[in-house]
């Protein structure tokens, strides 16, 4: 297999990972679990959304957004905390 079809090949493996995890619904029970994951998701979000804003990236910049309001959602429906 030439180098650079393998290197397609292995990219396009990730191609569905770098959709947004901006899905609001829990992942976890309710209780510490869905609250430490939907923690999670609002700091990536936050990550992506700072990364995107230094590098002029605007699509990551709005994914971190969604992503950070998603995991606010599934934090003020979680009775953990």
């Amino acid at each position: 297999m030439p180098f650079a079809l393998l290197e397609e090949t292995v990219m396009n493996q990730f191609d569905d990972r770098d959709n947004p995890d901006d899905s609001a619904r829990p992942r976890h029970d309710e209780g510490i679990g869905e609250e430490v994951s939907a923690t999670g998701q609002r700091a990536k979000g936050a990550t992506k959304d700072v990364l995107g804003e230094l590098t002029g990236d605007e699509s990551l910049e709005e994914k971190g957004e969604r992503e950070n309001q998603a995991g606010r959602e599934r934090q003020k429906k979680n009775d953990a905390i």
